[in-house]
């Protein structure tokens, strides 16, 4: 799974799955271009790529315009983009009671609509070569089992899944694969945030519904690198669920 002379957009690359992703990828000889909300953290990420001529910019994703320029931007970068891992997002827990408008629409937009937003500009932007590109999103395996106080996070991964299914079929004609992982619970700074929220006894629960235990960010990395790569030229709207067994009860 090589990607020498590729370039590929990492997403959400300061920490996690994204950083991991990068790592991983460069390593696997593509050119990097991360993008990332937190600067200092993304500089870090950067700093520790192997190989050279790799690019960073600091970005919200949920602001179109803001999304647009980048892009444009890469654009006279790189010339054109063979990849993109969108792994950027926000996760919190609220139950119904407390999940107004204003936080489900935060939610949505962080996850869902920051997909859209990058589909869309990869296009408007001319970054697909003419012999196609992959795409990659993170969804979570709370789209596919419910869990009190995810409503407006399982809604927006679920949403990224079904909105994934519909570019297939549009982006199939422009060569363009788009697919999304499904992790269980990952041990990322994200995670453990969200974990922190919960007792003792509900993270020990959680841990012991995953058969195979908590995942690693690296984990998630390699089932990105091999959709991203030629030995996945098959496969386009699949959900690949990555949840070490979580799912199976």
């Amino acid at each position: 799974m090589s990607f020498a002379a590729q370039n590929i957009l990492v997403t959400g690359a300061s920490s996690g799955i994204g950083a991991a992703t990068a790592l991983r990828l460069a390593s696997a000889g593509a050119r990097l271009v991360l993008v990332g909300r937190n600067a200092d953290r993304l500089q870090q990420t950067l700093l520790s790529l192997t190989g050279n001529g790799h690019l960073s910019y600091q970005c919200d994703l949920t602001d179109e315009t803001a999304t647009i320029d980048l892009l444009k931007t890469i654009k006279t970068e790189v010339s054109e983009l063979h990849g993109m891992a969108h792994c950027a997002g926000n996760h919190w827990l609220k139950p119904l009671q407390l999940t107004d408008n204003a936080s489900l629409q935060e939610m949505l937009n962080s996850h869902v609509g920051s997909s859209i937003i990058l589909a869309r500009g990869l296009l408007s932007s001319r970054l697909t070569p003419k012999n196609g590109c992959a795409i990659v999103w993170i969804s979570s395996v709370a789209a596919l089992q419910g869990g009190a106080g995810s409503l407006a996070y399982a809604a927006a991964k679920g949403a990224m899944i079904s909105a994934m299914r519909v570019l297939a079929v549009e982006l199939a004609r422009r060569k363009i694969r788009i697919n999304t992982v499904v992790p269980g619970v990952v041990q990322t700074p994200q995670s453990a945030a969200f974990l922190s929220q919960l007792t003792p006894e509900q993270v020990e629960a959680i841990t012991k519904e995953h058969l195979l235990g908590l995942g690693e960010p690296e984990d998630v990395a390699a089932a990105i690198q091999f959709l991203l790569s030629a030995d996945a030229r098959w496969i386009t709207g699949t959900t690949l669920v990555i949840d070490g067994g979580l799912s199976c009860h």
